[in-house]
């Protein structure tokens, strides 16, 4: 533990509904292992979508010096805009369906684990998205096209497996009826049209419970990664996906990807985004990486 962090203020925001309902149950953990660690903490729980931001904003103006979201992606996100430009850092507990920005950073899944790696941790600058100028903002994937369907599809479901078989479910029951749309992709000027499947819009690499879309994906490195699997038949599409689970279907014929720090997203028709693993808007899409703009308490080992 870091001897200047012992006794400091921290919140930490719960959702509840996080992890079919297993975010109270994480959140009793971690609070214990930080008070093991001396650090004083309040816990503050969400009332519905969107409430962690709010919260956030009232950590900052009520002087805590951290704050930790006890929940998935989602919820950090939305602790990080209400924490946004004021040097207060935000953490993630791991309590989500997914957690998938907890194995980019290299973050325990599992809970007091987790709690002593972030008490053996500090701040440091992480990259943000941009969605919309500013409408939103993201720290792991934005996606549209069919890996939006399929969160459409997860968070419709009562998540009573979770993790990479809830995905697998869903991904099987919006297989049978996805079609390829047509997109206009544009990456720092340089513009690809045509039809494809999905675009997917990265900070960390993986998504879905572990499937590493963007595995050159680097949250520190002031690009965004931009994977596109072009149009394809059912079978090859479930060939490539395996390839999607171990990180090597980049150098696939259909797959393209970009890194750069500006994205325009077109579709034919309007499709669902989503965003950290909720779906929250629809193309068009623009996003932007903000370097360094989130600062994230990172794990320590």
């Amino acid at each position: 533990m870091m001897g200047e962090d012992a006794g400091m203020r921290v919140c930490l925001i719960v959702n509840p509904r996080a992890g079919r309902g297993t975010g109270p149950a994480v959140a009793e953990t971690a609070e214990a292992e930080f008070a093991r660690a001396g650090w004083q903490v309040q816990r503050v729980v969400t009332q519905g979508p969107g409430d962690a931001e709010r919260l956030a904003a009232e950590a900052v103006a009520g002087g805590h010096a951290a704050i930790f979201a006890c929940g998935g992606d989602g919820t950090l996100s939305q602790a990080l805009a209400g924490a946004l430009d004021s040097g207060v850092p935000v953490g993630l507990v791991p309590a989500g369906t997914g957690n998938d920005f907890a194995r980019t950073i290299g973050l325990s899944l599992d809970a007091a684990t987790a709690a002593r790696e972030l008490v053996a941790g500090g701040p440091a600058d992480v990259d943000l998205l941009s969605v919309n100028d500013g409408a939103l903002w993201a720290v792991n994937v934005i996606g549209t096209g069919f890996d939006a369907r399929v969160a459409e599809r997860i968070n419709r479901r009562a998540r009573l497996t979770g993790g990479m078989m809830d995905y697998m479910i869903s991904l099987a029951q919006e297989l049978i009826s996805h079609q390829a749309s047509e997109f206009r992709v544009t990456v720092d000027g340089e513009t690809w049209e045509g039809r494809a499947l999905l675009v997917a819009v990265a900070n960390a690499r993986c998504y879905g419970g572990g499937m590493f879309i963007a595995p050159m994906a680097d949250v520190r490195d002031g690009l965004l990664d931009v994977v596109m699997v072009k149009q394809m038949g059912r079978v090859e599409f479930l060939r490539t996906f395996r390839r999607v689970l171990r990180g090597t279907h980049l150098q696939h014929r259909a797959v393209r990807h970009w890194q750069g720090r500006e994205v325009t997203i077109e579709t034919g028709g309007a499709c669902p985004v989503s965003v950290d693993g909720d779906v929250q808007c629809q193309t068009p899409l623009n996003v932007r990486v903000c370097p360094g703009r989130a600062r994230v308490w990172l794990p320590g080992s």
